[in-house]
């Protein structure tokens, strides 16, 4: 049986991968695609923590599934009363991320810088104070 996470460890994780984006923005220029995909995986790491701290199962898929009709991710985020504040940040990581992975598109330099980052940030500022007390 596997050992549980704390939301620390999601905390952890999810800081893991944004210095992963980082490094990746500041010295693989080429590989933005992947730097979009690292915030974006960062935001779901997040997600789990505040999943884990207020005893929500942490859905296996990302989007609900059928014939279940079992919540994904993503519609917790939409429909938690208190993550759908981050829903539309969350939402853009996801859509970039996607678009990076299955449609080959790469974000712009500037795009990753202004726009990325700071979804990605508004979503840290709204869940680490909530998962850390």
């Amino acid at each position: 049986m596997a050992i549980p996470h704390t939301p620390a460890d999601y905390v952890q994780q999810a800081a893991h991968n944004a210095a992963l984006a980082g490094y990746l923005r500041a010295n693989k220029i080429e590989y933005l695609d992947w730097a979009a995909t690292c915030l974006f995986y960062a935001a779901v790491h997040y997600v789990n923590a505040y999943l884990i701290k207020f005893n929500i199962v942490i859905p296996r898929r990302h989007r609900g599934s059928e014939p279940k009709n079992k919540p994904g991710r993503l519609n917790i985020v939409q429909q938690d009363s208190t993550l759908k504040t981050i829903y539309s940040n969350y939402r853009h990581l996801d859509d970039e991320s996607r678009d990076a992975r299955y449609e080959l598109k790469k974000p712009s330099s500037d795009d990753y810088d202004k726009f990325l980052v700071g979804q990605l940030q508004k979503i840290k500022d709204y869940i680490v104070p909530k998962v850390t007390n």
